[in-house]
């Protein structure tokens, strides 16, 4: 009892830093349109296998991709395992365009969840992670129209992002189909300043602030399918559909003026409000399908396919109403256990490859943007024979151009997070 009023506390502390998501992921120009990029919802270890997980799941990390899966094999010689996962992500960028290059590193808390399987096969899950994420900053020198050899200088900043709070109940159908349905609260702000002043006097500001309010709720529908091959093989298939979305909240407008003489900036002119509007937005629908080959619990080979249908959308601002495109993903991943009965160590170790290309949202002077990532990691023991386990995973892609005058983005990913397990609700047993 005492272990698990620890783990829950842990669950709900977490909770209250909710803030934290969605930020920090690395400066990236592509985030700044409307709500900004819409986060994977993988763990770490699906990370890893190229963002796949439509089709598969075991019991040694929380599938959020598809919520059919979250109940496929949480029950073990009658013990139930209830799994708690934190995670982290974080991104080293080098933005490049045809004169100009800098670098960029972010990394931030990215996924909380639990799951408790109520029975064999019914299981519930709640969990908190970013929905999506906006992180850029900028700086440049512009002309004074009217003055000749006047410049000003403005600074951009782009923050913040929308979380989501989902509660998932899956169910196992027969012994080989799997139903769940997720629930999702989203909600967060998304800040868009700006600062301008005299070039090199950066004593005397001028900022205007544009802040975006919203919340709104979702559904998630899954299901998967798995047939016996044989004795040691079998083959998966499965798919969700997110619903479109609507988030309503307002929009505030205001503009002040500052000043910094070394001690950090004061208000010299109370920040006036500009306007302050309601506004409704509505998310894309999204498609996942996956199918995959598997010998459980030593290999599993997969593939997916994943849409999202911004043409369903509502978008925040004009700007991404004209370039936000459908968008269509293909991933491929592998699994391996050397042997899962093995009392060594390393046999326990899970090791993951992966491959996704991707036509993004994003068409700019005529150019569809282009993501290919290349991503890898092992998912060790905490302990021998311990079910618990901790993922470490990196991927390495790049996305867009520095012809058309556009940018192009050089990524390094890191993913880590630990998945918790423990044999709750022990029913005691007296000789």
């Amino acid at each position: 009892m005492l272990r698990t009023k620890k783990v829950l506390f842990s669950f709900l502390s977490l909770i209250l830093s909710a803030t934290a998501f969605g930020q920090g992921q690395g400066n990236t120009p592509y985030s700044v349109f409307g709500i900004g990029e819409l986060a994977e919802p993988t763990a770490a270890s699906q990370e890893m296998m190229g963002g796949t997980g439509a089709s598969f799941a075991n019991a040694f990390y929380i599938n959020q991709i598809n919520p059919a899966l979250l109940v496929k094999n949480r029950v073990a010689s009658g013990y139930k395992y209830v799994a708690f996962n934190v995670g982290f992500r974080g991104n080293a960028r080098t933005i490049t365009t045809e004169n100009l290059s800098q670098r960029d590193f972010g990394f931030n808390l990215d996924n909380l969840s639990l799951t408790v399987p109520v029975t064999t096969n019914w299981a519930m899950g709640a969990s908190l992670r970013p929905y999506s994420m906006v992180d850029h900053k900028t700086k440049y020198d512009e002309a004074i129209i009217g003055a000749e050899n006047e410049v000003y200088t403005k600074e951009v900043y782009n923050t913040g992002g929308i979380s989501r709070a989902s509660f998932t109940n899956s169910f196992r159908i027969f012994n080989s189909l799997y139903v769940g349905l997720e629930a999702n609260y989203n909600f967060g702000t998304i800040n868009k300043d700006s600062s301008s002043y005299l070039f090199g006097n950066a004593s005397n500001q001028l900022r205007t602030n544009t802040r975006y309010a919203m919340k709104g709720g979702g559904l998630k529908f899954g299901m998967a399918y798995q047939q016996k091959l044989n004795d040691k093989w079998q083959v998966n298939i499965g798919g969700a559909v997110e619903r479109s979305a609507e988030l309503k909240g307002d929009v505030l407008r205001t503009f002040g003026s500052y000043a910094d003489v070394g001690n950090g900036p004061f208000i010299t002119r109370v920040p006036d409000t500009l306007a302050l509007n309601d506004i409704s937005v509505k998310t894309p629908t999204q498609y996942r399908v996956g199918i995959s080959l598997e010998s459980p619990f030593k290999w599993i080979f997969a593939a997916d396919y994943h849409t999202t249908k911004w043409s369903t959308a509502q978008n925040l601002d004009a700007l991404a109403e004209r370039i936000k495109n459908d968008t269509e993903e293909y991933k491929f991943g592998l699994e391996y256990l050397p042997n899962s009965s093995s009392t060594r160590y390393l046999s326990q170790v899970f090791y993951r490859l992966g491959y996704s290309t991707s036509q993004t949202a994003y068409v700019i002077n005529g150019t569809r943007i282009k993501d290919n990532k290349f991503s890898m990691g092992v998912s060790v023991p905490m302990g021998y024979r311990n079910p618990s386990y901790v993922n470490l995973g990196v991927a390495f892609g790049n996305r867009g151009v520095i012809t058309n005058n556009l940018i192009r983005e050089n990524y390094v990913r890191l993913s880590i997070s630990a998945t918790l397990l423990s044999p709750w609700f022990i029913q005691p047993r007296i000789d």
